[in-house]
């Protein structure tokens, strides 16, 4: 089973610097990176940008990039974005593909 790298954040906005991580990541790890948009992040404040808003800019910038994908899980879900809740969610779903 190839690697798959999961790269959170809330995105507000994607800039440079997420995509240069991404993009290495997939490289140094011949791995598919996912990026994972926060709904409500519980360290921080909220994001400015609206969720849509911030998942359309995540789309742009990946356009092209075939190991680089978005992964909405986390804005479906109400309340804070917890990693281990994503964690869980994934594993089901690989399990479940096996």
């Amino acid at each position: 089973m190839k690697p798959i790298v999961l790269f959170g954040g809330t995105f507000d906005p994607v800039h440079i610097g997420h995509l240069r991580v991404a993009l290495e990541a997939s490289e140094i790890l011949d791995a598919d990176v996912r990026l994972m948009p926060a709904n409500t992040p519980p360290h921080r404040p909220a994001p400015v940008a609206a969720a849509a808003q911030r998942m359309a800019m995540l789309e742009r910038a990946i356009v092209g990039r075939r190991r680089l994908s978005v992964d909405a899980r986390e804005l479906k879900r109400s309340g804070p974005s917890y990693t281990v809740d994503t964690l869980i969610e994934l594993r089901g779903e690989l399990n479940a593909e096996q």
